[in-house]
């Protein structure tokens, strides 16, 4: 996995755009990593990067990133549940 740039004020470690995110679980608690596109970098150069990465580079956009979610209703946005499953009893 590449590793995210460190924050400096060169243009190409400018965060230009959220491709997507995930919530990992975990013991001590949820952390959250969101996967970005750097600014005049390609798509294959996106990186994926932890919230205080993502806060230290970019407040901002990461504050209207998650604002946006929460407008989403993301159990629309999953597919319906065609069958249902029945655990069957061996005799």
């Amino acid at each position: 996995m590449p590793r995210s740039p460190s924050p400096s004020s060169d243009p190409t470690d400018q965060i230009e755009d959220v491709s997507d995110h995930e919530v990992l679980a975990s013991s001590p608690g949820d952390s959250t990593r969101s996967l970005v596109r750097w600014v005049g970098r390609l798509a294959t150069a996106n990186t994926w990067i932890t919230e205080v990465e993502f806060r230290q580079l970019d407040s901002t956009l990461l504050h209207n990133y998650q604002d946006s979610l929460h407008g989403l209703d993301l159990a629309a946005s999953r597919p319906p549940i065609i069958h249902t499953y029945k655990h069957r009893r061996h005799p």
